[in-house]
């Protein structure tokens, strides 16, 4: 009887995590950020040129494995199944008060040219709605501003 351990850790992480995020740009980066600090003494010997080609090529690999992650947990995204739009809000880590928003779409949204020389972009439904909201949300933001300065300030508008 083996009683060798999980090789990976299984623990439930403290916020929730979506399928999707993996293909965030912050997941790529940071598993660019890792193979850059376990291939530090090769980066060391390399020229800025070959650095950025590195973090280039990293970039590409990392994105590709997480991938195959997400398409492995989440389920594959067939290329004319039907589409989804994930739309992720975060607090700014610096800036209180500050949002963060990215859209990450299944399958990746294309352009491709239209009968009449302009470009069109191939979507589902799902997806065009998810960039109409994403259009939306600076307007949102701004709108929100302005209600908590209102509330932060009552005599504002008090005598309007």
């Amino acid at each position: 009887m083996s009683s060798e351990p999980d090789p990976v850790p299984t623990h439930e992480p403290s916020v929730p995590l979506h399928v999707d995020q993996l293909l965030e740009q912050r997941s790529v980066a940071a598993g660019v950020e890792a193979l850059a600090r376990r291939n530090a003494h090769h980066l060391a010997d390399m020229d800025d040129a070959e650095r950025e080609d590195a973090r280039v090529l990293w970039s590409e690999m990392v994105a590709e494995i997480l991938g195959s992650v997400r398409d492995t947990l989440g389920g594959r995204v067939v290329k004319d199944g039907p589409g989804r739009a994930v739309i992720i809000l975060s607090d700014h880590p610096q800036e209180p008060g500050e949002v963060q928003a990215e859209a990450i779409f299944s399958p990746q949204i294309e352009e491709v040219p239209g009968p009449d020389g302009e470009n069109q972009v191939v979507a589902t439904f799902a997806q065009v709605l998810g960039m109409q909201v994403a259009d939306l949300l600076p307007q949102l933001a701004e709108q929100m501003a302005a209600d908590v300065d209102d509330e932060d300030n009552p005599s504002i508008g008090a005598n309007d």
